[in-house]
């Protein structure tokens, strides 16, 4: 399954798209990719931080934060948006 896991890290493909063209379960990928996870170390510093980019863009009336995740969801919120509603999004 270690196989199968690293074919979707490489597909593109969203995790639901890759187990519903492979015919698994939700929760036989997600038990396997967590059991990768563990064994490969991948994921172990969750709480270190990532480069973030900061685009001061003339000409926008509007100052937002866009979070982009690996699996390419993007979100966009008002920069005047509470700091502590942003923290619970960022942590999924």
């Amino acid at each position: 399954m270690f196989a199968l896991i690293r074919n979707w890290e490489n597909s593109g493909l969203t995790q639901e798209n890759f187990f519903q063209q492979h015919g698994i379960p939700k929760s036989t990928f997600a038990y396997w990719r967590k059991k990768y996870l563990k064994e490969t170390g991948i994921g172990k510093n969750k709480d270190s931080f990532i480069p973030v980019k900061v685009d001061n863009a003339i000409g926008t009336s509007q100052r937002v934060i866009e979070l982009v995740y690996p699996n390419g969801v993007r979100m966009v919120c008002s920069a005047e948006m509470d700091l502590s509603r942003l923290k619970p999004l960022i942590i999924l």
